[in-house]
């Protein structure tokens, strides 16, 4: 009988993360109440507390986890802005998207701490990781700060200028201007 209560507790605990991803997603961290999120996923608030302590450790179960860049970093990197660019555009289409959730929660006092960690950890270091010459560190965050306000701009925002035109030359451009970071160019005249 235990293995079928961790079961149901699993499949419980997933409902809510995947409630929870939606909800901070589309409504950030503090407009996302955990009434609302448990609505979303079925179960009663209270369950909520019992597997993640509180809607910070929510936060922190359902969205720094999805921050696998192995599918982004995986790869030559000469080909690195060609593979961003193309990501970045077919997010608009996927359910639920971690960058959009870390945008809307950055502005969270309670978040910002452990989203920075997070980012530092999962994000930047395999990123410099994976880049040849100096300043790879700091190149990797100007990756993140070109895709996150991309991001910000596009589909949080969504600026005319990003939403019109053609889909293949904006992300010719993305790609264009987050390969000039990858490679290191220093042409700084």
């Amino acid at each position: 009988m235990k293995s079928g209560s961790t079961a149901i507790s699993a499949r419980t605990a997933d409902a809510i993360l995947v409630a929870a991803r939606k909800r901070f997603s589309s409504h950030g961290y503090d407009a996302s109440g955990l009434r609302t999120i448990a609505d979303l996923a079925g179960v009663n608030v209270a369950l909520i507390g019992r597997y993640f302590g509180s809607k910070e450790g929510l936060f922190l179960a359902a969205v720094p986890p999805t921050l696998d860049i192995s599918w982004l970093v995986n790869g030559p990197m000469s080909e690195f802005g060609t593979r961003a660019a193309t990501i970045m555009d077919m997010r608009s289409i996927r359910g639920f998207d971690p960058m959009l959730a870390l945008i809307r929660a950055a502005a969270s006092p309670v978040c910002a701490p452990a989203l920075k960690t997070a980012l530092d950890r999962q994000v930047i270091a395999p990123l410099a990781g994976r880049l040849d010459g100096v300043d790879a560190e700091a190149r990797a965050g100007m990756i993140l700060a070109t895709m996150a306000g991309y991001d910000l701009m596009m589909r949080v925002i969504g600026i005319k200028a990003l939403q019109g035109g053609v889909g293949a030359q904006r992300r010719s451009s993305l790609a264009a201007a987050l390969q000039h970071i990858v490679d290191g160019d220093t042409d700084r005249g």
